[in-house]
């Protein structure tokens, strides 16, 4: 059986490579869209000087993913020292309750909200 450390670590450097590649994007898309829009605003060509605006506009995406798996990070070391501290399976499970009742309750809700808009 493996210990709490060893399974939290695993999940976090696991974490790390959809990050960098998500970075990678994020950089692609500024640096290609910065290349179109500025010869077309120098060539007056205002299409292509959209197309580059879009390609800028696709970074924010990348970038929110990215930071939502930044925060789960520090979430996870929390989980690592919760999961150590426990003596029970009973104990282990009110903790993690306490802990993160309220974040999971947060998103089920938005979630559930969301489900409610759809099936109207």
């Amino acid at each position: 059986m493996r210990m709490p450390k060893e399974v939290i670590d695993q999940a976090i450097q696991d974490n790390r490579v959809p990050m960098v590649i998500l970075y990678v994007f994020a950089c692609m898309f500024v640096i290609s869209g910065v290349l179109l829009i500025t010869p077309s605003i120098w060539n007056r060509m205002p299409l292509a000087a959209v197309s580059g605006a879009a390609l800028n506009g696709l970074t924010w995406p990348a970038v929110g993913v990215t930071r939502v798996l930044r925060q789960q990070n520090p979430m996870l070391q929390m989980l690592e020292s919760l999961l150590t501290k426990a003596r029970t399976e009973e104990e282990a499970a009110k903790m993690l309750g306490t802990a993160f009742g309220s974040h999971f309750q947060t998103h089920t809700s938005n979630t559930t909200g969301l489900a409610q808009q759809v099936e109207r």
